[in-house]
């Protein structure tokens, strides 16, 4: 047997502390990865004057055409959830729409949410 003088050399703890913080590291990105690709379309907020509802699956709003999602919450002014069908044409709108695929190339904006609101305060002169 070879007399070896060399002392013994315990392994280094900075190879298993940079191994655990890998491995922390992989885990925290790849859960962050998979909350934002299951998360909601970011949604809008507008209001206007909706002036025609055509059917089940669209509308128009300030003279601009949007598409309604088959399941979108319509609220009255008393906040009653209705029809869509029921309200009032003319009547003064608060909305918010997310931008959805309609094909392969094309996003829309899709009515999600609509409550009705109360007519604004018009400007009022007052008499001379």
């Amino acid at each position: 047997m070879k007399n070896n003088n060399t002392p013994y050399r315990a392994p280094s703890n900075g190879r298993h502390v940079l191994i655990f913080l890998s491995a922390i590291m992989l885990i925290f990105s790849s859960t962050a990865l998979c909350l934002a690709a299951s998360g909601e379309p970011r949604r809008y907020q507008e209001s206007g004057i909706l002036t025609a509802v055509e059917g089940k699956n669209s509308v128009t709003i300030n003279e601009k055409g949007y598409d309604v999602y088959s399941s979108v919450v319509v609220e009255s002014a008393k906040g009653k959830q209705i029809p869509l069908n029921t309200l009032t044409i003319p009547s003064n709108v608060a909305f918010e729409y997310s931008y959805m695929s309609k094909d392969t190339k094309t996003m829309v904006p899709v009515i999600v949410y609509i409550k009705e609101t109360k007519k604004p305060a018009g400007n009022k002169r007052s008499p001379r």
